[in-house]
């Protein structure tokens, strides 16, 4: 009996071994061979023909970053001065300058959740430990009118802005994900500030609509001579759409009126061409050519 059962325990212990090697071979990845092997990887070499391309947009996301910080220690004199009106202007102008190039920002890792982080994004909302950046000085500026925890949080802020500014200084993009953030301004927009969900405090999210459809049309303006016109026309005939609609809203240069003045009419027809636009700028790398990954010939 004791034989039988110590046979019985070996069988079943070659069993399980077996069945393990059997998923180790069904999980293991085939092996590539030949000459058309695929291999991914996180940068994609850009073209010559863009690289003066992705040098100026790395410059002009330098530029309006910078633009952001001067606009924020212009919120902490406000403040200081107790001009909380010109204080909360500046936030809208920081804001809406960070928004023009934010995907760009978003390509960093975990950037954009530290400065950008919404309260919904937290069980705790407010209170959440990792509430801070631009919403939290927005939610003490405009909700709490708290003009002593407004400029703390603005102290960190700028201390992680001008973080990212020395980053991005020496940095460059690949002119795939440059492209891909044409798209994404649109995406942003549509998932967020054409509900009013962005600025819930400050109620500015046209003035960053605004911003996104400005960072998505300065990629397509230095892309366009690449383009066919049969795919560049209806793109520009798209973002004139969304700029006309915009302009009637448009107080002055880079200030716009409160989102809650946009009509239901504007705001279906921004996104039916947004959407359609999100969709004709998601195509471009596929009508340029552009590979997401490398293929190596050996």
């Amino acid at each position: 009996m004791r034989n039988k059962t110590t046979i019985s325990i070996a069988y079943l212990m070659i069993g399980l071994l077996l069945s393990q090697v059997a998923v180790a071979k069904a999980l293991r990845s085939p092996v590539q061979t030949g000459n058309e092997i695929i291999i991914a990887k996180g940068d994609i070499l850009t073209p010559e023909k863009y690289q003066k391309i992705t040098t100026q947009y790395m410059d002009y996301t330098v530029k309006n970053i910078h633009n952001a910080i001067e606009q924020l220690n212009h919120l902490k004199q406000s403040l200081k001065n107790n001009d909380v009106r010109v204080a909360q202007m500046a936030y809208i102008q920081a804001h809406q300058y960070y928004e023009t190039v934010r995907p760009i920002v978003i390509i960093f890792g975990h950037t954009d959740r530290i400065i950008n982080s919404r309260s919904n994004d937290f069980l705790a909302g407010v209170k959440d430990y990792r509430f801070k950046g631009f919403h939290l000085v927005e939610y003490l500026l405009f909700d709490q009118q708290n003009n002593q925890a407004t400029l703390n949080a603005v102290d960190e802020l700028l201390m992680n802005l001008n973080d990212v500014k020395r980053r991005v200084e020496t940095e460059q993009v690949d002119i795939v994900k440059l492209i891909q953030s044409s798209a994404d301004f649109l995406e942003m927009i549509l998932e967020t500030k054409l509900a009013g969900k962005e600025n819930i405090y400050s109620d500015s999210d046209l003035t960053d609509i605004a911003a996104n459809v400005k960072g998505s049309q300065y990629i397509i303006d230095d892309i366009i001579p690449f383009l066919p016109h049969s795919t560049s026309a209806p793109i520009m005939k798209n973002f004139n759409k969304i700029t006309e609609i915009l302009d009637n809203y448009k107080i002055k240069t880079n200030e716009y009126k409160p989102y809650d003045d946009l009509s239901a009419k504007d705001k279906a027809a921004l996104f039916s061409v947004l959407t359609q636009q999100a969709y004709l700028l998601a195509t471009l790398r596929a009508t340029l050519n552009l590979d997401v990954y490398y293929k190596y010939q050996y």
